[in-house]
């Protein structure tokens, strides 16, 4: 039955039922526009499918498999304004501000990548060839950033380092900024900094982009809507929201947790079948998982075949 926790304060032997709600791709294969699609999504499910970060990219590549032909729509959309993002897309990598913490060299053109050079960013076109850095969580300190010698576009040199190391650089703060100078030693160089109009379905502020090489950053010519495309591994590309593919949305999982709990009598004059006191127990014990397990839902006793929730340790191994 799993873990065994203990708490001092009461007394007994039981079994903690968690109701755990996880997300999960799910593909549907009836093919649908991509508003359609999204209709589709909300009421069955969540939303179609927002992915946040390269974990959840990797999950969803396995939900669609080879399971198609062409493409499948996922929840991103072009929408109408341009911001800017970070290509390493981790809402847990920034703390507050770090986001945003952007030292611009004025006057900015209307370009959509940034390059980095003597402390400061610059707008370029994505399509010119520059030197990078990539950033590599993997390692610590000055060793996190790697000068990639290679002349290339922003999105192969953004590809370059995930496929290598992690990501594109992000300059969170004063330190990165300084360590990042370093690195660079003088060149101008990409960095993870881009803009493009695209949001998702559900309005989930991610940034992670997995475009196919050949797609640009931004464009007025672009496609409203996002699909993963096979021909491209499953990378993104832009298509007509009219046609018709399968799709994949995001949905709900839930599934049951025991665990097996112990814990230590010190007032022998607790009724442990007394309600209140089992109450008090989950809430304690609500406390403690509140913050190492997430996705909880619902935490409730499990009742031994006699209908006791708690039963000394000794009665439990004569059974």
């Amino acid at each position: 039955m799993g873990n065994v926790t203990c708490l001092i304060i009461l007394a007994g032997l039981c079994s903690l039922c968690l109701c755990m709600h996880q997300h999960q791709y799910v593909l549907f294969h009836s093919p649908k526009t991509w508003t359609d699609a999204q209709s589709y999504c909300r009421e069955t499910c969540i939303d179609l499918a927002t992915i946040e970060d390269m974990k959840e990219m990797d999950m969803a590549l396995q939900s669609v498999g080879n399971d198609y032909s062409d493409a499948v729509w996922i929840g991103l959309h072009r929408g109408k304004e341009l911001t800017w993002h970070w290509s390493l897309a981790d809402k847990y990598f920034y703390k507050d501000g770090e986001k945003n913490y952007i030292k611009w060299k004025k006057p900015l053109s209307t370009n959509n990548c940034a390059t980095f050079s003597n402390g400061e960013l610059s707008t370029l076109s994505c399509l010119e060839n520059r030197h990078s850095i990539c950033f590599d969580r993997t390692k610590q300190g000055a060793a996190q950033y790697i000068f990639n010698p290679n002349l290339m576009t922003w999105t192969a040199a953004r590809d370059f380092c995930r496929e290598n190391y992690t990501d594109l650089v992000s300059l969170r703060n004063d330190a990165e900024y300084a360590t990042v100078q370093e690195v660079a030693n003088g060149k101008s160089v990409f960095v993870g900094l881009f803009r493009d109009p695209y949001e998702w379905s559900n309005l989930t502020d991610s940034s992670l982009r997995y475009w196919r090489e050949s797609q640009l950053v931004n464009t007025e010519y672009h496609q409203n809507c996002v699909a993963m495309l096979k021909n491209e591994s499953g990378k993104w590309g832009d298509r007509k929201c009219t046609e018709v593919h399968p799709f994949l949305c995001k949905c709900i999982q839930t599934k049951l947790q025991f665990i097996k709990l112990r814990i230590s009598l010190q007032d022998s004059s607790l009724d442990l079948n007394d309600p209140a006191v089992q109450n008090s127990i989950l809430e304690q014990m609500k406390q403690r998982l509140g913050g190492s397990v997430s996705g909880v839902n619902k935490l409730n006793w499990k009742k031994h075949s006699e209908g006791k929730v708690f039963i000394k340790e000794t009665e439990e191994h004569n059974q």
